[in-house]
């Protein structure tokens, strides 16, 4: 996990905490608030000037072990087998200490791979500019850009084999209400050949193109469903990789 994204707010899997709400069709329960963590921000703000030597790390350290202990609250072990049940059309790889997990099916033609990353900060201004963009018409998500629940996005790198020679790569964002593309490439599966020439930016394209594309990802299981329990699923992992790197952390200051 990236020091950039442990430290970037007090809690980071806050910002979409309510949005999980039921919309899953695997009943994947959202993450508790806890109102012990209203207490992180006050501790730091209440920290006294800067001190010299043993006093600052042991500081340190005490500020570390608070959010170890509001962390352990938070980060709660699911079973996402038994809350997913049968019928999810993928299987899940989830190595710990990395920030993605993978996504994998197949069938007799082809084999999806579909690479989830942990949640991200959206820029408002470029998801304004994008929803301008989109298919006119679609009121709902002109009005889920605007939401609170649109602080943040989960990044998607959808992969399609196509027999041993060729694939076909997908670029989405997942936003708590929508899914969006932003690119797509494709081209022989040795990626040392150049494939310049055969990416593209998703508005670039006709609308009825961009649309069957769309069509064309939900064909593949990419529905609202599975992007529904991937943020339940991030979420939860980036608390985790939180408190795995909040312990680290506290072992190299003990040293």
């Amino acid at each position: 996990m990236a020091i950039s994204s442990a430290l970037r707010r007090c809690e980071p899997w806050a910002a979409a905490r309510f949005l999980l709400a039921s919309r899953s069709g695997w009943r994947v329960h959202p993450p508790q608030t806890h109102p012990h963590r209203a207490e992180c921000s006050a501790l730091l703000s209440s920290l006294s000037a800067p001190q010299p030597g043993a006093a600052a790390e042991a500081q340190l350290l005490r500020v570390i072990n608070y959010e170890i202990s509001c962390a352990q609250q938070d980060c709660k072990k699911r079973d996402w087998a038994k809350e997913l049940g049968e019928g999810f059309p993928f299987e899940i790889q989830d190595k710990e200490g990395t920030s993605r997990i993978t996504l994998t099916r197949k069938d007799q033609k082809e084999r999806i791979e579909v690479d989830v990353f942990l949640p991200s900060p959206a820029d408002s201004l470029e998801q304004n500019f994008e929803q301008e963009d989109r298919v006119e018409g679609d009121n709902r998500q002109g009005q889920a850009s605007n939401s609170a629940g649109n602080q943040y996005y989960i990044p998607l790198l959808v992969k399609i084999r196509k027999g041993t020679a060729s694939r076909l790569e997908i670029s989405c964002r997942s936003y708590p209400d929508e899914l969006t593309i932003e690119s797509l490439a494709f081209g022989p599966r040795d990626k040392s050949v150049d494939s310049s020439n055969v990416e593209a930016k998703i508005s670039s394209l006709p609308e009825e193109l961009q649309q069957a594309f769309y069509s064309y990802l939900k064909s593949r299981a990419i529905s609202s469903d599975v992007t529904n329990f991937l943020h339940a699923y991030m979420i939860n992992k980036e608390c985790h990789e939180y408190l795995a790197w909040l312990r680290k952390l506290k072992g190299l200051m003990k040293n």
